[in-house]
């Protein structure tokens, strides 16, 4: 039945017609109303800056608590929906706001958003250095397209400037570093240097002076790690080639060999050809005559330049390298891939496939799952019946015949265990030790002969010889305690109903 159960769970297919969803045009579908007085935000700097988080703390930044609530949209992106327009307004005017030092691309709502929507920030930017011949509203203005589109210019010249810098608002994309200075040219001759500081924005990459990664993370920083690395790499390589020279003047193969022939490979680091086929090589010259040498200097020439044209015999003769192993077992080995950039998307035909074997492996995963309750029962069953074997009184019988051959059945059927496991703890019958499990061994109780016990019953204690005296101690270990009379316990009940006295107010009256 199970079998025919699986073969039919097997052949169901789960693969659904991917058809788009028509999401139904209708009021209660909507929450354009709402949405008009909310804002969408994004984080720039998702490594620094944590969603929940951020939906918690900003109301309280705004000192909006309670006219405002957050959605987290998804994991960069969240509104702020307002109760008021003029909250909205107000944080809207702030210019740029930021969440654990960093920055925030902050727009209001749009039913229908651009191509670059949340992709500037509008921020207001210090011009300072400005030449004395040029400062007017234009000149400022065009300084400050530099930077982006200009929104707001700060600036009256019929008025005293107190500061040596002039404000402008400006309309930044959030992918762009953010400029430092700018070499400005005069016509008059010369160049000045205009500095700009951007108000509001607090950390930034200080390498590329962009607003969405640390300076550790440095897209720019990293690469020029790397190219240091490698040039130094190569450095290294070619200080060490320089130095060493693999062909003296006296071996056998200098000036048949060149030193780029038999040196290290720039490119793998290792040697070209392997100290034992120059060992050999050198052995081969070793025994010519002076009538063979030139041939067999020309043997030698001419076997290392047609190796060097296969990389196969490069590889193998050469260096003296095994063969890499072919196999078809193509994921012999594989493990998963740490980079997002080059997973590739799952195969639904391959999880479907995979479909039934999970169904056997689920049915055998849920029986694995109840056999530790059912031993544990056993282990219950069998913990009682030797607690009812400890509590019988002495000398009576506590199996019979029948039930020791039941048991001596069930140890043979193996439904009951013969040991408790020694990691588990039980009720006080048994205890774990390092060896394993063992009866708890119980020690009898020792008590004194009786004329020992006799003699301490008689000696009297020393407190009663404090109080009575010797002969009144002897006196009062032989008087045993009476009993309370009637009249003695009716005066001690009485005693007890009487109320107790307030201090406050008075005794009170008893009834």
């Amino acid at each position: 039945m199970s079998h025919a159960l699986d073969k039919e769970m097997m052949a169901l297919s789960l693969k659904e017609e991917d058809e788009p969803f028509m999401m139904p045009d209708l009021p209660q579908f909507r929450s354009t109303e709402r949405n008009a007085r909310s804002i969408i935000g994004r984080i720039l700097n998702p490594d620094c800056q944590k969603m929940s988080a951020l939906i918690h703390d900003i109301p309280r930044k705004w000192q909006k608590q309670g006219r405002v609530r957050g959605v987290a949209l998804s994991k960069e992106c969240f509104q702020f929906i307002f109760d008021h327009e003029h909250d909205l307004i107000d944080v809207l005017e702030k210019g740029v706001h930021t969440f654990n030092d960093w920055a925030l691309a902050i727009d209001r709502w749009v039913e229908y958003p651009p191509e670059d929507y949340l992709q500037y920030i509008n921020i207001w930017v210090q011009i300072r250095n400005i030449p004395v011949n040029h400062y007017t509203v234009e000149a400022i203005t065009v300084l400050a397209e530099i930077l982006g589109e200009v929104k707001v210019v700060a600036f009256d010249p019929d008025k005293p400037q107190v500061q040596d810098f002039v404000r402008v608002q400006v309309r930044f994309h959030v992918s762009k570093p953010l400029r430092k200075s700018k070499v400005i040219d005069l016509k008059e001759g010369g160049s000045t240097v205009i500095k700009f500081n951007y108000e509001r924005v607090q950390k930034r990459c200080y390498e590329c002076q962009r607003l969405n990664h640390e300076r550790d993370v440095c897209p720019l920083l990293i690469k020029q790690r790397k190219e240091a690395t490698a040039e130094r790499r190569q450095r290294v390589l070619q200080e060490k080639m320089r130095s060493e020279k693999f062909l003296q003047p006296d071996d056998p193969l200098f000036g048949v060999l060149s030193e780029d022939q038999v040196g290290i490979s720039a490119i793998t680091g290792r040697r070209k050809i392997s100290q034992e086929v120059l060992d050999e090589m050198r052995r081969y010259l070793l025994m010519a005559t002076d009538g063979d040498r030139l041939v067999r200097v020309e043997r030698v020439r001419s076997s290392i330049a047609e190796a060097e044209k296969d990389p196969k015999i490069r590889k193998t003769i050469l260096r003296l390298e095994a063969e890499p192993v072919v196999t078809k077992q193509l994921d012999k080995g594989k493990g998963r891939v740490f980079d997002f950039d080059l997973n590739s998307p799952v195969d639904a035909n391959a999880k479907e496939r995979s479909e039934g074997r999970k169904l056997m492996a689920a049915s055998m995963k849920a029986y694995k799952c109840e056999q530790p309750s059912l031993v544990s029962q056993e282990i219950q069953l069998r913990t009682s019946q030797v607690t009812k074997d400890l509590v019988l009184p002495r000398g009576s019988v506590p199996y019979s015949v029948q039930d020791k051959e039941d048991g001596i059945a069930e140890r043979r059927s193996g439904s009951v265990p013969l040991a408790i496991n020694s990691t588990e703890y039980d009720t006080g019958y048994l205890v774990t030790k390092p060896s394993g499990v063992v009866k708890k061994t119980s020690h009898p109780r020792r008590r004194p002969y009786i004329k020992k016990r006799k003699e301490q019953k008689g000696a009297p204690s020393n407190i009663l010889q404090d109080l009575y005296g010797k002969e009144g101690a002897d006196t009062k270990i032989e008087v045993k305690r009476k009993g309370a009379t009637e009249e003695e316990e009716e005066q001690h009940v009485a005693q007890r109903k009487e109320p107790r006295v307030i201090p406050t107010e008075g005794s009170p009256q008893s009834r």
